[in-house]
């Protein structure tokens, strides 16, 4: 690309990006305190120096009462390869509120820059001067959002990653990031709802945000000190290094419940010290322990877990460094379907009827299960990058499959198969008997047709790929498989191809059978035979006998009669 100024401008204009490394800039000596022993190595290995990390730094004010957010916002770049002219920055907000968060004001190494808005989640930074392979660019933009109200009980499009109530405020996706592209040069480009952090490459962040009085801000890395401000405000800095991307929660009321995994510490940020609020906790500190020794080290010293009014359907979010849960599944309170991503079957009462005797314990697990799954995250998805958007199978199939080896190493292979029948293999089930089609799995998120179809697809038929694998192959080499699978593709991109590719490489006598698995449950439908249907004429046998643990009263059978007639005639 060619620049408006010739090439000589460059030496006033652009950093050496040699100079920088000679000693490496504050925040990130202090983002690398986030990581754990002999992690900045493993780091460096697979991306390069730390020094040439892109610095993503943010000075940021959060109203929650009025539920806005004003700051400033730099990114420092390493331009490697070719010329530059421009710098392109993601809001993934606007993906959900294409009205959500403004940039103004670029600059370029401090002189005023051009500032474009191609489309509704894309801004992109006119460079002075062409950027060549061996400079550091640094882009300075403000920053206005405006955050939406979350509604816990409602059907919210990014499920409450972006918005406040009252007392919490979550800002996932606000700090505008350069988005990767694709080997085809195509840019990435955000789910409709929310940014995924597996897009990102691995960055450091430092990241100040003033709080008003009384209210307390959580983000992932060190913590680096609270500082008062006028008006009774409180200012937080953390800083992380290696981090795909960085949320912020603002909020009101949390405690801080804390134990020790390992080396790591986690800490449960939830609003009761009471039961509820210490299993969070407990569930949290044996996921890290367990997956350190099966799988090799997590990154950071410190995992945070939130507490957080998620919009239905949502039981919890990952990112790296902290995950949150839903507000609704650590009271209990949640609705059992909105755990199987199902809540819209709730609109029939029949289903209702139905399905509730078979879901009588699935609140019990839903909450272990969830954190479990969110912590498997930190390493698939947070730790091995994946494209979210076009190959959603490349990490959520996987997580879900080590959320059930986690229970099955904690409680045993009957519990772990409790809740594969009636959590996993449900949300496929209850998908087809609302008169959802089977499909393949590996497909863009934009090609499913509802969150219901897409939770029984992804979340409840494709994990059991991983079944067959693990059972083809053995459990200890298995087990040996996803070590190394972490090993080589720490910090690196996959696709929904590599775990097999790896498990082949374990067991090189089983590679063809292996890859025939993949394609029968990734890329073609064999649903209803390798995962089962319902069986409702045993069923509703049951609940008209007694025989179940819920009889049907008279008004339920008729409903439910109706409901059977409906499917024979689909």
């Amino acid at each position: 690309m060619t620049g408006s100024f010739a090439r000589g401008g460059l030496v006033a204009l652009l950093v050496s990006a040699s100079a920088l490394a000679d000693e490496l800039p504050p925040e990130l000596q202090l983002g690398l305190k986030a990581l754990r022993s002999g992690e900045q190595a493993r780091l460096e290995k697979a991306v390069g120096p730390v020094a040439n990390l892109p610095l993503y730094r943010a000075d940021l004010t959060v109203d929650v009462a009025h539920r806005k957010v004003v700051g400033r916002i730099s990114l420092t770049w390493h331009v490697t390869g070719e010329p530059i002219d421009e710098v392109l920055l993601r809001t993934t907000p606007n993906a959900a509120h294409t009205d959500a968060v403004t940039l103004l004001n670029a600059a370029v190494n401090g002189q005023a820059a051009a500032l474009e808005h191609p489309d509704a989640t894309l801004w992109r930074v006119k460079l002075p001067v062409e950027a060549v392979a061996g400079t550091a660019v640094v882009v300075e933009v403000s920053l206005q959002a405006a955050l939406p109200v979350i509604e816990p009980e409602g059907e919210l499009p990014d499920y409450g990653a972006f918005g406040a109530t009252d007392d919490f405020a979550s800002l996932v996706g606000l700090l505008p990031m350069v988005p990767p592209t694709k080997p085809n040069g195509e840019l990435f480009s955000p789910p409709s709802g929310m940014g995924d952090l597996s897009a990102f490459a691995p960055s450091a962040f430092m990241v100040s945000v003033s709080a008003p009085s009384g209210m307390q801000v959580v983000m992932p890395g060190v913590a680096l000190g609270e500082v008062p401000e006028k008006g009774g405000r409180v200012r937080f800095t953390n800083a992380i290094v290696g981090s795909r991307d960085f949320p912020v929660f603002v909020a009101r009321g949390l405690q801080k419940l804390s134990g020790n995994a390992g080396d790591v510490t986690v800490e449960a940020f939830v609003r009761k010290d009471d039961a509820q609020g210490r299993a969070v906790l407990d569930h949290a500190v044996y996921a890290v322990k367990e997956l350190h020794r099966r799988l090799g080290a997590a990154p950071h010293q410190t995992l945070r877990v939130v507490e957080a009014p998620l919009g239905k359907g949502a039981g919890g979010m990952e990112f790296p460094g902290l995950i949150t849960v839903s507000r609704m599944l650590v009271s209990g309170s949640a609705d059992p379907l909105s755990a199987l991503g199902l809540s819209g079957a709730a609109a029939n009462p029949a289903v209702m009827t139905m399905v509730l005797p078979m879901l009588k314990n699935l609140m019990r697990s839903s909450l272990e299960f969830t954190v479990l799954h969110e912590v498997a995250h930190q390493y698939f998805a947070c730790l091995i990058g994946s494209d979210a958007v076009d190959e959603p199978v490349a990490d959520e199939p996987l997580t879900q499959h080590t959320a059930l080896l986690l229970l099955e190493w904690r409680r045993g292979k009957k519990a772990a198969n409790d809740v594969r029948e009636g959590q996993v293999k449900m949300a496929y089930q209850m998908w087809r008997l609302m008169g959802g089609a089977d499909t393949k799995a590996n497909q863009p998120t934009g090609a499913f047709t509802s969150s219901t179809q897409y939770a029984g697809i992804v979340y409840g038929k494709a994990p059991l790929l991983f079944d067959a694998q693990r059972k083809l192959v053995g459990e200890e080499a298995w087990e040996r498989t996803l070590r190394s699978y972490v090993e080589q593709y720490r910090y690196r991109w996959v696709t929904s191809k590599t775990l097999t590719q790896v498990a082949a490489k374990v067991s090189p006598g089983r590679a063809t059978a292996l890859d025939e698995l993949r394609r029968r449950w990734f890329e073609e439908t064999h649903g209803d035979e390798d995962v089962g249907t319902l069986d409702l004429d045993k069923l509703f046998g049951d609940l008209q006998n007694g025989s179940s643990d819920m009889k049907l009263d008279p008004e339920a059978a008729k409903m439910f009669e109706e409901l059977m007639r409906q499917l024979e005639g689909q």
